[in-house]
């Protein structure tokens, strides 16, 4: 924290310099509740926790790479390793049959994996099984989550898994790479189709492009840095990818600060597709415990913008609750008109701040 209140202040100030497209009075909010903190004696030190996806950035750092890696083939778990951390529950999934799914699933990618383990991933995209598998798996993940016996809480991790057999440092490069990637991209919405066997049929799966920071939360962080209040993100994403993506994008936040849907590792910081020792699934009452338990300091900034950060942005004592408006129907929605939260309008066809605490678009 900065030792002169003289300081502080000039540095506040500064903060509505760069006022983007904030609603005007959540501006003045972050701005009139940070001078009064930092100007304040405090036996314990100030921090602020930030969701990472659609709340410092517009997307998903983690659905991107996953999408990514289902275009590309770019795996290294074996058909094994698939089948083994696959949904074993009987029943339907959508009105499909479970367990008839997770073997077409498992077929396919068996058929695909000789090119892939080879490193030619181009020619097991000539293969018929690859459409199979791409649009299979991505129509499973998405019909998965929304599962009431299954949900986020088995496909964060899943998606998490589906990275077995690279380093740590490797996610951060691919992170990086992806990243690079899909700036480039159209905000829109791109759909796959595919005939599979019969009772499955026909099915097809929707998946967003395009990311970008939102450029006020950069600047939010930044000033946060800057009057000596430590930052730290807790996403749903997997950690390392969301290290990865931090960085490249200028977020000022260590490495260290990051928490995220981890694995288990072996030797040379290697993914497994085992679950972790004592650690939480960073959603909901997970990113709660990840504040009381692994976070050093008074949460006096939360950020966040959907039902996995409700725990979260809901704690008490909290002085600024911040939550992005992406017109979600869940349980963040009963906070849009809490008068203790912040609420931020988006333009969700541009994916950018608007200066309102309503958003607009599809």
């Amino acid at each position: 924290m900065t030792s002169s209140g003289t300081t502080t202040q000039a540095q506040a100030t500064n903060f509505s310099n760069v006022a983007g497209n904030w609603f005007p009075e959540n501006l003045a909010q972050i701005t009139g509740r940070l001078n009064a903190i930092v100007t304040q004696p405090a036996t314990v030190k100030p921090v602020a926790v930030f969701d990472f996806d659609n709340t410092c950035i517009f997307r998903d750092v983690g659905q991107a790479v996953f999408r990514y890696q289902v275009q590309h083939l770019h795996y290294r778990l074996t058909p094994k390793q698939l089948a083994a951390i696959l949904p074993k529950t009987g029943g339907a999934l959508d009105g499909r049959p479970m367990t008839l799914l997770t073997t077409v699933l498992t077929e396919a990618y068996r058929a695909l994996y000789p090119l892939i383990a080879a490193g030619k991933q181009e020619e097991a995209q000539l293969l018929p099984e690859y459409q199979l598998f791409a649009v299979l798996m991505l129509w499973i993940t998405d019909k998965a989550r929304k599962d009431e016996h299954l949900g986020p809480r088995f496909v964060l991790p899943f998606m998490g898994k589906m990275l077995a057999g690279f380093s740590t440092a490797e996610l951060r490069n691919l992170a990086v790479e992806v990243v690079q990637v899909v700036r480039r991209e159209p905000l829109r919405e791109e759909t796959l189709t595919v005939a599979a066997p019969e009772p499955i049929g026909r099915i097809e799966a929707s998946y967003p492009l395009g990311l970008h920071p939102h450029p006020e939360m950069l600047a939010l962080m930044h000033s946060l840095a800057n009057l000596g209040i430590e930052r730290y993100v807790i996403s749903a994403s997997t950690e390392w990818l969301v290290e990865g993506a931090a960085t490249l994008l200028g977020f000022p936040v260590d490495a260290d600060h990051i928490f995220g849907i981890r694995v288990g590792l072996e030797e040379g910081e290697v993914l497994t597709i085992d679950d972790p020792a004592a650690y939480p699934v960073t959603f909901r009452e997970g990113k709660a415990e990840i504040i009381g338990k692994w976070i050093s300091g008074r949460p006096v900034l939360v950020a966040g913008d959907a039902d996995t950060d409700f725990e979260m942005l809901t704690l008490p004592g909290v002085d600024i609750r911040l939550l992005v408006n992406r017109r979600q129907r869940g349980l963040i929605s009963s906070l849009y008109e809490d008068p203790r939260v912040l609420l931020q309008g988006l333009d969700l066809n541009s994916g950018r701040f608007r200066p309102s605490r309503e958003s607009i678009g599809d």
